[in-house]
């Protein structure tokens, strides 16, 4: 019998990621490659598909891009027994990225990778072995990682698709350049050391957030607070821009909250040890915050131990003609989700302010072997990457031939919690 050829919007019996149980925000890992399954699935704007695992000397007889109703489709032919195989999925799945061989009209789609150097925390620092924080005498504010203890590593990396979502790939698009230009606020008036101008940014990012999900924003209170005097609703401000006293990039993979590690510094299992943790060690900053919406610190901590979707950052470019150099990189989940049983592929240090014991979890060079690393290629000033603080491995990467003239950019850190806390807190 001749092999039946399916486009990708005709089949109903295929099982789709969404059919097979999963934690919020922590979808299944994306083949590493093509070779090593029998696969297909939707490209562009549509969510790809998942098949089980199969033997990878049997492969799809075909396979071609087209284009279908406007969209990108990826079209296979398989044999008769292979797509039989599909009707059946057993419970070992796996969910496929056609994303790379893409292409978009504006220039910031490209097919190729770029190269780039980024930082990793070197695998002779033991586990939880030292601590960080701000140095005498330094001329910024904030705090930076030792530079012997880094291990510099090139990376590829892929542009950002506009049809990434936080709850497949832990990263999103969002634009706030229309909200602050109707606070006066554009790349020609931006004052990055005005506190007001911060405060315009920040509310932006909170509004942003919220007209995204169905629930409230609190901004987070963190370093900056003790580290800057900043207030409730004002951004923080990095620029690695010539004299500049503000805080500068972190040039490393970490994840700021990652709640196994946490849990693991001290003495604890599991991510409800790892939130809890963080709320008793910020709850002398945010508990009059969340007073004021009626939240109280156990309602708190179940809100980013559930990650649904718990805590954000939103990062947001501010430099005048756009990012050149020193973009903000991050990781797809799909193909690299660390968890408790990856404690060997981090570590996690105590960051040590005053008033305030903080945590971060730096990657190790192999943490990200698998893993597809993301950008947006010349990031315009308003151009958000809102990303999970729990679960998204991130960082400033150097590209390589590229200028660093150096850039400005702001960032928040919001707990999403349900629509029914009430209360209003003037920023």
């Amino acid at each position: 019998a001749q092999a039946p050829s399916w486009g990708l919007l005709a089949p109903t019996t295929v099982p789709r990621v969404e059919d097979f149980p999963r934690e919020p925000h922590r979808p299944m890992p994306v083949a590493h490659s093509m070779d090593s399954c029998l696969c297909f699935g939707f490209l562009g704007n549509l969510r790809p598909l998942a098949f089980p695992k199969r033997d990878p000397s049997k492969q799809a007889e075909a396979a071609e891009v087209s284009i279908l109703d406007g969209k990108e489709t990826l079209k296979v032919t398989f044999d008769a027994e292979t797509l039989a195989s599909f009707t059946s999925p057993n419970a070992e799945t796996i969910s496929v990225d056609f994303s790379s061989s893409m292409s978009r009209s504006d220039g910031r789609w490209e097919t190729e990778p770029v190269d780039a150097i980024a930082q990793f925390i070197v695998d002779e620092v033991n586990f939880g072995v030292g601590e960080f924080g701000p140095s005498g005498g330094q001329s910024r504010l904030g705090y930076t990682m030792p530079e012997e203890l880094l291990k510099s590593k090139t990376i590829q990396m892929w542009p950002i698709l506009p049809d990434a979502t936080l709850a497949d790939n832990g990263f999103e698009l969002l634009n706030i350049s229309e909200a602050l230009r109707q606070q006066g606020i554009t790349e020609t008036t931006f004052d990055p050391t005005s506190q007001e101008h911060r405060r315009k940014v920040g509310n932006a990012l909170i509004e942003a957030a919220q007209a995204r999900f169905a629930k409230r924003a609190i901004h987070l209170a963190d370093t900056s607070r003790v580290s800057g005097s900043a207030v409730y609703g004002e951004a923080t401000v990095r620029d690695t821009r010539a004299g500049s006293g503000l805080r500068s990039a972190q040039h490393i993979f970490h994840m700021d909250k990652f709640l196994p590690g946490i849990a693991k510094l001290y003495g604890k299992v599991g991510d409800d040890a790892g939130a809890q943790r963080i709320v008793d060690a910020y709850w002398h900053l945010w508990g009059p915050d969340f007073g004021n919406f009626e939240v109280d610190r156990e309602q708190a901590a179940s809100s980013i131990a559930q990650a649904d979707p718990g805590m954000l950052n939103l990062w947001v470019a501010l430099t005048p003609g756009g990012v050149v150099n020193e973009p903000l990189a991050v990781a797809d989940m799909r193909n690299i989700l660390l968890n408790d049983e990856d404690l060997d592929l981090v570590s996690t240090h105590k960051v040590v302010f005053p008033g305030l014991e903080d945590t971060i979890t730096v990657l190790r060079p192999r943490a990200i072997d698998a893993a597809k690393l993301m950008f947006r290629p010349q990031m315009q000033f308003g151009e958000v990457i809102m990303f999970s603080t729990t679960h998204t491995p991130h960082s400033a990467v150097k590209l390589l031939g590229t200028p660093c003239p150096g850039r400005c950019s702001a960032e928040i850190r919001l707990l999403m919690v349900d629509s029914g806390a009430t209360g209003q807190r003037s920023a």
